[in-house]
């Protein structure tokens, strides 16, 4: 007997490449940022609530750009964007670095923001939604469960990083693993819809099957024709 072996659909593919993705975005890069704020503040000289301002910068400027980050994303390359997105997410937070003064900080958020739109808000739901007609909530629960497992890992890792290493180095460090990690993920694993692949999403064929029977039954549908219970007397 031989029985082909059932490929793994691509969608499953793309997931993984989101997990690592998004996971890395927001575990190494957004979650790790307040593991950095003591020694800064104290080397630097300035308030940790000073420093911390930042963070609010970040959020208006991910407020703003959201609108115009999901236009971008529907109009151009995926792989282009989101390569892009990460360079300026992962290669920002790697120049805090070299930063001397807290406006430093200040400016650096914006591009840390923009990036941080693409690879932690927008792709992962707009690419499951393009890949997955079926197990929607299965996969956006493993994508944020890898976020979570990621985190897990890579936080204590950070946190021994910047007692070894020193602020300067972890957030270089840190920054630039990121990019060399997930850059080659974008390229070689997601695609923005399944047309790139010439394949067809994830449960879509049995989608359109079962939209079929149902309209076939819906069609043959009709009123079953019974005798009358007292027929006309020309009939008896």
């Amino acid at each position: 007997m031989n029985h082909a072996k059932k490929k793994i659909h691509y969608a499953w593919w793309i997931l993984l490449g989101l997990c690592i993705m998004v996971g890395l975005g927001k575990a190494a890069l957004n979650n790790s940022a307040g593991l950095f704020l003591k020694q800064v503040s104290t080397d630097l000289g300035v308030g940790m609530g000073s420093l911390s301002l930042y963070f609010s910068v970040s959020a208006i400027v991910t407020m703003v750009f959201l609108p115009i980050g999901g236009k971008l994303m529907a109009k151009y390359d995926t792989r282009f964007i989101l390569s892009i997105a990460i360079i300026l997410q992962a290669g920002a937070f790697a120049l805090f670095g070299l930063m001397s003064s807290v406006w430093g900080w200040y400016i650096l958020a914006v591009p840390l923001a923009v990036g941080g739109v693409f690879i932690t808000v927008i792709a992962g739901p707009v690419l499951i939604n393009q890949w997955f007609k079926k197990s929607k909530g299965l996969a956006l629960g493993i994508m944020g469960a890898a976020g979570g497992l990621l985190g897990a890992f890579t936080q204590p890792a950070v946190g021994s990083l910047i007692a070894h290493q020193g602020w300067r180095q972890s957030y270089m460090i840190v920054g630039i693993a990121v990019i060399v990690i997930v850059v080659p993920i974008i390229i070689l694993l997601l695609r923005k819809s399944p047309q790139e692949k010439k394949a067809l999403a994830y449960g879509a064929g049995e989608m359109a099957g079962t939209k079929g029977s149902a309209a076939a039954a819906v069609e043959n549908k009709g009123v079953t024709l019974l005798p009358p219970k007292n027929p006309p007397l020309f009939m008896r």
